[in-house]
């Protein structure tokens, strides 16, 4: 066969397989070609590829010399490999993740080679608009009154009756740029800025609900002519995966649902032109390309790079946990959610903070790795960072940066400040540029930049920031190139998807059934239960109840009226039950006649239930369930493919907060809030400047004056030796300690064990108090522990939730007053005035940011007032100004005596500088160094700290670090701080309390009712649903059931009758039990939080959950009461005893609810 026909057999084979976008091979890539000589080898290698040579384009794609363990050279089909084959190509393959730039090297050589030019993609966008309308103030909070006026509103909005009352909201206003492959692209700005929301759009995949205006172009094609989805990769910031999976089936699910891309077709055309030119690749290049793109073990070779890229093969078979599941850290679950996106044939990478949870090493080793494909390869990529570490900003080639939804910048890295100082504003020395970025445009913080201190500062807002960029010379250019529209006869055929899907569907489902089999294999005592979730949905339920109704069951088909009839036809169960019924009652034991009745008995009894008695109807039965079975699952298909979620991301904006917002943009004068706040809640004018803003954005170490906090406390201290892991520590009082290492470290480990909330495994070791032995029952109540997981009640406000925890942790006589007073201090200490009002929502679906959210588990634990708090990662997910609010809360927390200890993974270097102390520990659990820290000047400390302690130093000096520090003399002498501190001062006494908790029973019973009733009055798809049922559900049964009840003609009108009532108490007691599953999950895990910090005990919180029959049938004279009794077994005189059971039923359950919680624990940790 020659080569034409070999390229027309393959196109022909891919559009079989529908993987390809091109109908032949030869019309992909560029036409230049080179002929070389191959290279060298022994001579056995070199047979075996002039073996190879031989043999047709199609066949020599999936052929390729493995190298067995035994040293054996093995001419192999990629495709049909043994297990031996397999395990000995994944070995072969692990180079390609140890030294990913020298594999993409000689990717990329090998493809110059033969003149292949690789798919690229430029992105522009011009004049895009993103606006949102939301209700504003208590309106917008979803309480079951706000739902219905909802409703109401919407519809006599649609009929031009009234006015919509929502206010629109600008995410972005008007932005213009290009993003150019071959270049890293970082997206900076403050939180709200609307950096989400632009690489959600350029992404394509923006919610509908959102109003866009403006184009967005990808090689100069508009997003309707490709599928924007497949040919780009979007990283959410939100790390949403099942617990119950492992890293890397988490990860190689993702690949193969998103399949190979151009692999394939790369491949092949390499291979010929190879072929042509007489030139022989490399082997191990060869050998993975051709892995990656064909056979079974395409996606476990794409899967293994990646991991070993991100740093994952570590813990690859780990599970991945939730926050009832204890799994890997958090900042590898947040590289598992790029590990995701990254096995994606996608050019384009749009990643949403992807180092929130990471160290700076890591970091800066992950970022660096995207560098490198984007510079080799050709990709484009924007990152958004939340506190890139200087060296880390080094390593992209363009900024982009937004405030309040306006583009301030988009142009080349070394161009930014030299933008900023033209307009007045100067980065000062040792502040990384990246903060002065985020900061320069903050109405508090841009005074302190300004360059010009002979002239009077006046705040600069944000739209003269970006009317400047736009006559400064980068803008300018930016502006013409726009001007001049994308050639699309430039753009590559292979860089624009077509195709919905990136697999066919065969492989889609073999790949969701292999991971259900999974699942149900690692939690089959779960999905025992799994059913029962499904029928949990109202609507599910809701037409259960109709099908049951009018199945012919409850009520005859004689009996239904005329207008519910249609219903009798289309329902599952009446031909279930007519299949069933025929199938029986026609059957040879009931072909039998009975005296006076001329018809067999099974006959009569079909014809007496309103049932057809024809045999025909089990065949007729049959066909329509398998029918209903086909169009339930295409109708549920259909439904998640263009259905979206209940829940939208509408988080709750005040009118004092959307005011500030359009000042902002225009530097307009706002008026003082009502509450008396000053700096934080009003706008100022431009031409004054308020002392307490200038105030805000000094450094969180340079505060001359140490701030008390309004409520009295104990200060102690904390020692902890020989912990697990061999880890040993002092903690002295007014000290605030970083704890740091690099991910995975262990360092939520020791801050579990330390706080008490390790529920499973073993502690040895000791751990004092004030030199008194630890007891976690007094610890709690005198301990704070902010989780790396931010777990709130969804259904409160941030308010309510800082109500909730001071009301149960503040002793019982701090009266009401005082206790307010002391929220809104802390409240205004972490900048949560603002947001007062705003519901707190469930993460990654609705309400809080992340760095709001961030900021709320802080304020919960000191609202608190401990005198130790333990705070796991309190800056991840913050940029660098929010991440120095809430060091500077923390600082004067621990400047009031209290003990404070943090990990902390990308400090900025004036943020670092404000621990007292460092505890550094290293892969393993082993401790490295604790002390004051001494770091070179230039250096970003943690960066520094942990790249020249990290395991590929060790092996290159041969230190071992944890040693050398054991054998120091700090060492030796915390360990006799240590010996100190474990002695209890003369005159002290220990830790104790007159009561387990700090209110009594009535009051923890209060709270816990006060707020799961707030709760509930605000999660409309739960209350309000309910109430809509319900009364639902009366009009059906009153409609179905018209006069049936006074009837009493027959035995079937008692059926009828009592049918009804059967399904009222079922269908509601079920549906509202089952309705109320998904509520009660969210709430568990904030349950475990509030109880480990001894808020309440477990019963009050479950305590807050919480005719005539004298008459005859005309058919045979039998008294009604007579034939309850004989049929049923019911006696009239045991009512008493029913309703008593009845009553003590829920009052049994919520007993049990509550013993349940206090006697069994579910979170993993």
């Amino acid at each position: 066969m020659d080569d034409a026909g070999e390229i027309h057999a393959f196109a022909a084979s891919l559009r079989r397989e529908g993987s390809s976008v091109w109908s032949a091979a030869s019309n992909v890539f560029s036409a230049s070609m080179s002929r070389e000589d191959g290279g060298g080898g022994d001579d056995e290698e070199a047979l075996r590829w002039a073996a190879l040579e031989k043999l047709p384009t199609y066949d020599r794609a999936r052929t390729a010399v493995l190298a067995m363990p035994e040293g054996e050279l093995r001419e192999v089909n990629v495709q049909k490999l043994g297990p031996q084959e397999r395990h000995a190509l994944l070995q072969r393959l692990a180079w390609v993740g140890d030294d990913h730039q020298r594999f993409l090297s000689k990717f990329k050589d090998r493809v110059d080679r033969v003149g292949i030019e690789l798919p690229k993609i430029e992105v522009r966008y011009e004049n895009l608009n993103v606006d949102a309308e939301a209700y504003v103030g208590s309106r917008g909070l979803p309480t079951v009154l706000n739902t219905y006026a909802n409703v109401l509103e919407g519809l006599a909005n649609a009929l031009h009756i009234i006015p919509s009352k929502k206010k629109k909201i600008s995410i972005l206003n008007n932005v213009s740029g290009i993003i150019k492959p071959h270049r890293m692209t970082l997206l900076l700005g403050p939180p709200g800025s609307g950096k989400t929301s632009l690489l959600l759009a350029l992404a394509g995949t923006l919610p509908s609900d959102l109003k866009t205006t403006g184009t967005i172009t990808y090689n100069g094609h508009t997003m309707n002519e490709f599928e924007a989805r497949r040919s780009a990769a979007y990283v959410s910031q939100h790390d949403v995966h099942m617990g119950e999976l492992t890293v890397r089936e988490t990860v190689k699910f993702s690949a193969k649902c998103q399949g190979i891309g151009h692999r394939y077709d790369l491949l092949v055309e390499l291979s010929r032109r190879e072929k042509e030119a007489n030139i022989i690749p490399d082997p191990e290049t060869d050998v993975y390309l051709k892995a990656a793109a064909t056979g079974e073990q395409k996606a476990d070779v794409v899967t293994n790079h990646i991991l070993k890229v991100l740093g994952l093969d570590v813990c690859a078979d780990t599970i991945v946990g939730n926050n009832m599941l204890r799994g890997i850290s958090g900042g590898q679950k947040k590289r598992v959610t790029t590990a995701e996106m990254l096995v994606t044939p996608g050019r384009a990478l749009f990643m949403d903070e992807i180092s929130t949870g990471l160290d700076s090493s890591t970091t800066f080793q992950i970022v660096n790795s995207i560098r490198q494909t984007i510079h080799i390869v050709g990709g484009t990529a924007v990152i958004a960072l939340l506190q890139p570490a200087p060296e880390t900003f080094e390593l992209f080639d363009d900024i982009i940066l937004l405030s309040d939804g306006q583009l301030v910048y988009n142009g080349p890295r070394e161009h930014v400040l030299e933008f900023f100082e033209s307009v007045g504003f100067k980065c000062p020395q040792r502040k990384g540029v990246a903060d002065f970025l985020q900061e320069v445009t903050s109405r508090k913080d841009q005074r302190q930049y300004w360059m010009h201190g002979d002239e009077a500062y006046q705040y600069v807002p944000v739209k003269e920031l970006a009317e400047a960029f736009q006559s400064f010379h980068v803008g300018l250019a930016l502006r013409n190139e726009l001007a001049v529209p994308f050639d699309k006869n430039m753009s590559h055929p292979a860089a624009l998807k077509t195709s919905k899907y990136g697999a066919s569907m065969k492989e889609l489902l073999k790949a969701n059934i292999d991971r259900e089999i999974l699942l149900m294999k690692r939690n089959s005592f779960v999905y025992i239960f799994k059913a029962t979730q499904v029928v949990a949905s109202t609507l599910g339920s809701f037409g259960i109840l109709i099908f049951m109704l009018l199945g012919g069951f409850l009520l005859s088909r004689e009996n239904v009226k005329k207008w519910w009839i249609w219903g009798y036809w289309i329902s599952p169960l009446m031909y279930a039950q007519n299949a069933i019924s025929v199938n029986e009652f026609l059957g040879a034991s009931w072909n039998k006649t009975i005296p006076g009745f001329t018809e067999p008995l099974g006959k009569l009894i079909l014809e007496s239930r309103g049932l057809f008695p024809e045999a025909k109807w089990y065949w007729i039965g049959v066909g329509a369930l398998f029918g209903y079975v086909l169009l339930f699952n295409i109708l549920y298909t259909v439904c998640l493919t263009f259905l979206n979620s209940f829940d939208s991301n509408k988080p709750t904006i005040s009118e004092e907060t959307l005011k500030i917002k359009q000042a902002n943009l225009t530097g307009e004068v706002v008026e003082a809030s009502s509450r008396g706040r000053t700096a934080s809640n009003s706008v100022t004018s431009r031409n004054t400047v308020d002392d307490e803003a200038a105030s805000n954005h000094a450094t969180v170490n340079s505060s001359p004056t140490r701030k008390g906090m309004v409520l009295p406390f104990v200060p102690l201290s904390i020692t902890f030796e020989d912990i697990r892991y061999s880890v040993d520590m002092p903690e002295a009082r007014r000290v605030l300690t970083a704890l740091m290492g690099v991910s995975g470290a262990g360092k939520t480990t020791l801050m579990d064990v330390l706080a008490g909330r390790k529920t499973s495994g073993y502690i040895e070791g000791n751990i004092t108090i004030s030199g008194y032995p630890k007891k976690q029952e007094t610890f709690a109540r005198v301990s704070g522990y902010c989780e790396q997981n931010d777990i709130h009640s969804p259904n409160v406000t941030v308010y309510e939730s800082l109500a909730f925890s001071a009301w149960l942790r503040l002793p019982a006589d701090v009266d009401y007053s005082t206790r307010k007073m002391f929220i809104d201090e802390v409240m205004e200490l972490v900048e949560l005035l603002p947001l007062k009002d705003a519901l707190v929502g469930l993460p990654g679906v609705s309400g809080l940011s992340t760095e709001q959210r961030k900021r709320l588990t802080i304020a919960v634990e000191l609202v608190a007032n401990p005198s130790i708090i333990f705070m796991d990662e309190p800056t991840s997910g913050l940029d660098a100004r929010a991440a120095a609010i809430v060091m500077r809360a923390i600082r004067n927390t621990v400047d009031t005596g209290r003990t404070v200890v943090c990990t902390i993974h990308q400090p900025s270097i004036d943020i670092f500088e404000s621990f007292d102390e460092l505890f550094l520990m290293k892969r393993g659990g082993e401790e490295i160094y604790v002390g004051v820290n001494k770091i070179k000047d230039g250096y970003n400390p943690s960066t520094w700290m942990l790249e020249v302690t990290s395991a590929v130093q060790e092996q290159i000096t041969g230190i071992s670090f944890s040693e050398a520090y054991k054998n120091s003399e700090l060492y030796r002498r915390n360990k006799n701080l240590i010996k100190e501190l474990s002695t209890p001062p003369e005159g002290s006494s220990d830790l104790s309390f007159p009561t387990e908790y700090s209110q009594n029973f009535l009051t923890q019973c209060f709270a816990c009712l006060w707020k799961q009733s707030m709760s509930y009055w605000r999660n409309p798809p739960y209350t309000a649903v309910k109430y809509f049922y319900t009364t639902v559900i009366a009009l059906l049964f009153g409609t179905m059931f018209w006069g049936i009840g006074g009837k009493r003609h027959s035995q079937q009108d008692l059926f009828n009758a009592m049918g009804s009532m059967y399904a009222s108490v079922i269908f509601m007691g079920v549906q509202n039990s089952g309705a109320v599953q998904p509520v009660v999950s969210v709430e568990r895990s904030v349950f475990y939080r509030e109880r480990a910090a001894h808020m309440y005990s477990a019963l009050p919180y479950a305590l807050g959950q919480f005719g005539d029959v004298t008459e005859t049938f005309d058919d045979n004279g039998m008294r009604i009461s007579d034939f309850i009794e004989s049929f049923f077994g019911y006696h009239h005189d045991f009512l008493w005893v029913v309703a008593v059971v009845v009553v003590s039923f829920p009052l049994l359950f919520a007993l049990l609810f509550g013993l349940s919680l206090k006697l069994f624990n579910f979170q993993r940790r």
